[in-house]
């Protein structure tokens, strides 16, 4: 390498330098949000392609320090295995890549499209995007099974506390930025503590999957179940915004669960389970615990009437639903 290839290549290496400083700070911004996630990736695959076609173009493919330079595709192609994108978009850049590297080297080198070492190269390339999607795969199933895990109830099978407060937060903002209404429920099921201590912890937790489906079987579509805590159970009803509807559904919940009777694994008995429910309405700009407080108030009522009903609040004149 003579003193002037040199020079050309210490100013190539400045610029790839700092164009890629903004990376820094930017991985401080990202807070794992997948639109930011692909502009990252896309910013550093283009710097780090540039530097390596401009290597290409103006060093000898026999010089070693061009052997070097030559392995940044394949650097790029492996970083998807680590990367987390979707699948698909890591094997469309993939293809991407494998496109500009074949084609700086047609244009820079004037090396055929239809050669042996044209072939060689897409080989190796195309190895390294399956390699890459292969790992990938392995650790998109890992998370997966860890996000299920920490998201859903492992006795019932339906959505967690955790993941029941995220969807009546996103809730929340539909109705504020919106103007989305829903409704509420929290349901408890009556004298749950006389199940476990006269049919045993089994036969409980035999009531809690089976209440759990047959609410899942009253569901319709938008509608999210998930498990409270411990007996209690909490229901979404989006674009509800008439307390008579979400009176008239809680009501259909509450004779489904009395309808049904339950076998316990402890003996040949048939356990008759009902529910009390707790409807309340998001009328306006309140937090998320404020809405639960409501509906936790209504639920109490239930439960001071003497179980086995459902307990709505009035609906002021001066209230409105959007």
């Amino acid at each position: 390498m003579n003193q002037e290839q040199f020079a050309h290549l210490l100013k190539a290496r400045a610029f790839c330098l700092l164009a890629l400083s903004p990376l820094i700070p930017l991985s401080y911004l990202i807070h794992f949000r997948r639109e930011r996630m692909k502009l990252a990736l896309g910013y550093l695959m283009t710097v780090m392609m540039l530097f390596s076609l401009f290597c290409l173009a103006s060093f000898d493919s026999k010089q070693d320090l061009q052997a070097g330079y030559s392995a940044f595709p394949y650097l790029l192609i492996s970083l998807f295995a680590i990367f987390p994108v979707p699948l698909s978009l890591s094997l469309q850049l993939a293809a991407c890549i494998m496109v500009a590297m074949l084609g700086g080297n047609w244009l820079l080198l004037g090396q055929p499209l239809w050669s042996a070492a044209t072939l060689d190269q897409f080989w190796l390339l195309a190895l390294f995007a399956l390699a890459s999607a292969w790992v990938q795969c392995g650790q998109l199933n890992m998370l997966l099974q860890l996000y299920r895990e920490s998201t859903t109830d492992e006795l019932t099978g339906m959505m967690n506390r955790r993941l029941m407060m995220k969807q009546l937060e996103q809730a929340r903002a539909r109705f504020l930025y919106q103007q989305q209404p829903f409704a509420l429920l929290l349901l408890d099921l009556d004298r749950f503590k006389r199940i476990n201590d006269h049919y045993g912890h089994l036969a409980g937790d035999a009531v809690l999957k089976e209440v759990a489906a047959c609410l899942a079987e009253q569901l319709e579509e938008g509608m999210v179940l998930g498990r409270y805590g411990g007996e209690e159970f909490v229901i979404l009803l989006p674009k509800c915004s008439s307390g008579r509807q979400a009176m008239q559904f809680a009501e259909q919940l509450r004779l489904a669960v009395e309808a049904r009777l339950i076998k316990s694994p402890t003996s040949d008995e048939l356990l008759e389970v009902t529910v009390s429910i707790g409807v309340a309405l998001m009328y306006s700009a309140e937090s998320s615990e404020s809405l639960l407080n409501r509906a936790d108030e209504r639920l109490y009522q239930a439960k001071v009437a003497g179980r086995n009903c459902v307990v709505g609040e009035p609906v002021a004149p001066d209230q409105s639903v959007a």
